[in-house]
This record gives C-alpha cells, sequence and structure tokens, in this order.
C-alpha cells in the first residue's frame, strides 16, 4: 500500500481536524497520527479512546492480561482507564486516532449505544471494510492540506469516527442506524473528495485506478459512487472536465491548441478537436473567435 503523505496528513488533521460529528454523535479528537515503523512504547493508560489500525509489520498488543497478536489489517481499541502496551520487534506501520465523546453534544440513545459496544465488543480483530478506506482516504487528501474544504473533511471525520464502531458491535440487531449503515452524507463527501482529485490533475492521463488508489477504494467502489450519484459515470465526469477546462482556456488565454489539449489532458490536439467539436458543434479555433481577438 502506498503510504506518502500520511505523516503530513495526520499533522494537517490533528491541525485542522480538533472536533467533528456526525448526524446524532459529537467528536473531541486529541490526535491524529501515523508512525512507520512503530517498535515498542510504555505500559500506560490514558482517559479517552484510541482506535489503531496496522497497515504493515507484525507485533502484539497487551491490554490489562490479554496479549493480541497483530498483523497487516488487525484493528483494535485501547479504552479509557486501561493499562496497554504496542510491542514490535520488526516495526509496525500504525494508523491511529484518539478521541472521546462530547455527551452533551450527542443524542443519549446513540451516545450510551456507543459507548457502550466500544466499551464491551471485541479489543482486536482482522478487518478490510469501507470505514478503513475511508480513513486512509482522508490521510491522503489531507496531504495536499485542503484548506478550502474543511467542511468536506469535517464531514468525512464524522462519520469515520461514528462508523469506526461498526467492527467492534458484537449483536448487529443492537446497533445504531446512524452507525450501522454508511449514509448517503458520507458518500457525498467521499465523492466530492475524488471529483476535486480529478479536476486538480487534469492534465495528467487520469485512469479510475489511479482515482481509486488515491482515495484508498477499490475501482469498483469508485465506480459504484459515480453511479450511486446519477449523473455521470467516471469516463463521463473525467471528459466533461476537460472539456470545462479547455473551453476556459479557450476563452481566456493565449495559449496555442497543441498547449491547451495538453494541459486539459487530451492526448493529442487532434483527440481533442474531434471531441470538442461533437460537444459544442464548432472546432476549437472557431469556437475561441468568438471571445479572442485573434490576431
Amino acid at each position: 500500500m502506498n503510504t506518502d503523505g500520511f505523516e503530513a496528513g495526520s499533522a494537517f488533521l490533528s491541525e485542522m481536524l480538533t472536533k467533528c460529528q456526525s448526524s446524532n454523535l459529537s467528536f473531541r479528537i486529541y490526535y491524529w497520527g501515523w508512525r512507520d515503523p512503530h517498535y515498542n512504547n510504555n505500559v500506560h493508560k490514558h482517559s479517552f479512546y484510541e482506535v489503531c489500525y496496522v497497515v504493515s509489520g507484525e507485533g502484539e498488543y497487551q491490554d490489562e492480561d490479554t496479549v493480541y497478536q497483530l498483523r497487516s489489517g488487525s484493528l483494535f481499541v485501547s479504552r479509557p482507564g486501561v493499562w496497554h502496551q504496542i510491542r514490535s520487534t520488526t516495526g509496525l506501520g500504525l494508523l491511529y486516532v484518539a478521541y472521546e465523546l462530547e455527551k452533551e453534544q450527542c443524542r443519549g440513545e446513540d451516545f450510551a449505544l456507543y459507548s457502550a459496544n466500544l466499551d464491551t465488543g471485541p479489543v482486536c480483530m482482522e478487518v478490510d471494510n469501507s470505514v478503513i478506506h475511508y480513513w486512509l482516504g482522508l490521510y491522503k487528501h489531507a496531504d495536499s492540506r485542503p484548506y478550502g474544504e474543511l467542511q468536506e473533511l469535517h464531514t468525512v471525520a464524522g462519520i469515520l469516527l461514528a462508523g469506526l464502531l461498526r467492527p467492534f458491535v458484537k449483536d448487529d440487531s443492537n446497533r445504531s442506524q446512524n452507525v450501522a449503515k454508511p449514509s448517503s452524507e458520507t458518500r457525498s463527501a467521499i465523492l466530492r473528495l475524488s471529483k476535486q482529485y480529478i479536476r486538480d490533475n487534469l492534465s495528467s492521463p487520469l485512469k479510475i485506478e489511479e482515482v481509486a488508489e488515491y482515495m484508498n477504494l477499490s475501482t469498483r467502489q469508485l465506480s459504484r459512487l459515480f453511479q450511486l450519484d446519477g449523473r455521470d459515470t467516471f469516463l463521463t465526469y473525467l471528459r466533461n472536465e476537460r472539456l470545462k477546462h479547455a473551453e476556459m482556456m479557450l476563452k481566456t488565454s493565449i495559449f496555442s491548441l497543441k498547449e491547451i489539449a495538453a494541459y486539459s489532458g487530451f492526448q493529442s490536439v487532434h483527440y481533442f478537436t474531434n471531441v470538442f467539436t461533437e460537444q459544442k458543434g464548432l472546432p476549437p479555433g472557431e469556437y475561441r473567435k468568438q471571445f479572442l481577438d485573434v490576431k
């Protein structure tokens, strides 16, 4: 797994995302973290939850008198007031977040359910689900320090922390509807971040595999997000964004058609001309004459 940017991403989140919320839960975040390699720490305890995910490596986690084996894909929780320690001789790639619920800002029933399940459910397990993909994608996107997208990051973070409960719930029938199912709000936030990545990288070839990897989703998951959006497929959205960018440059710049094609991500001037003409009804050169005084 490509973990480039995780350290910078977690630092940005620790600075900018100290609080977040889902529809019925509110969280105070102490820190977001990434360490690679992570070896041993001292036996300690704290007053908040700390949820950790092993991206790579092997080790063990001791919770009071119980020792759990850790490997890639292990998810575990350190509960408030519980003595614990992480140990590894070879080093772990470890993702973690420390937080507590803000009781006064939560709906009472959901606060009690979240706390009870996280306090009494399993401590450590093997997982590979969408919640982890959202977590990894959040770190990767935060590496670009997207100050203009803090609302979207708050949305993703709130749903992520609510969703982190799901793997620890033993009885599905006792789950809150709020934390048991990814919401349309979650999907919309992830889709917005995916589209932003596309718009920021139009000059590159941009295949669905690249965007999915950036968001830490499978290509199938990303394709389904676009399908659920109900407007464009991934390829249609990408083509339309390329055309929008080319149209803007035709109207406002003096770059050559070859340069505009390259900056907008079209493989050649010939291909750009064909696609643009089909979409706009005019070749790009003729279209430009309506907006620029070309001598």
